[in-house]
């Protein structure tokens, strides 16, 4: 056996150890590793790439990218991932926004329906069930009976109403001065009007 494949026989089987397993999460160790100056090249640059950079920050860019080959093979790499992103087909829509506004609509009228239908439901089962509480024989339902009583005998008097001369006489308050209840309220042509 090889002493650099480090391989491990289970079962006459030769096995890989964790040496050379390759890591679950290549992408997070990757970043964790690049230091704080490599994350604000690479933003820097990415950015670069969108336009979305001061000029300040642009010739910055292009000063790195004439001098250090790593920002070099770093903006081929992320230009040649743009083009494939920009290449893939999209996804055609299985259904248009029309098609879903009347898929809304549907359903909202048919909920609509069943509430009508529901209510007038009830309101014909109501109307049943008094219309048969009236019309199965032998049920005592309450009827309305005529009382008569005597009323009191009214008299031919005629009824004397005194708006301004009152039947009792009211006494005068304190609050008021006596003057304000001396003057009439009333002309005089009026009571004439009003017999008494």
């Amino acid at each position: 056996m090889y002493d650099t494949e480090r391989l491990l026989w289970l079962d006459g089987v030769p096995k890989m150890t964790e040496n050379f397993d390759a890591p679950k999460n290549y992408i997070q160790e990757a970043v964790s590793e690049m230091d704080s100056l490599q994350r604000d090249r690479f933003e820097l640059l990415s950015a670069y790439i969108d336009g979305e950079v001061t000029a300040a920050e642009r010739s910055y860019v292009q000063d790195l990218l004439a001098t250090d080959s790593d920002m070099q093979r770093l903006h081929a790499r992320l230009i040649k991932l743009r083009r494939q992103l920009q290449s893939l087909p999209v996804p055609p829509t299985e259904i248009t926004a029309q098609e879903t506004a009347q898929v809304v609509l549907k359903k909202i009228n048919r909920q609509r329906i069943h509430k009508t239908i529901t209510w007038g439901g009830g309101a014909i089962a109501a109307l049943f069930v008094c219309a048969l509480s009236g019309i199965i024989p032998g049920s005592q339902s309450p009827q309305p009976t005529l009382v008569e009583f005597n009323s009191p005998e009214v008299s031919s008097e005629p009824l004397m109403i005194a708006v301004n001369r009152p039947v009792i006489p009211i006494p005068k308050t304190a609050a008021y001065p006596t003057k304000l209840l001396d003057t009439p309220t009333v002309s005089p042509a009026s009571d004439q009007n009003h017999p008494q």
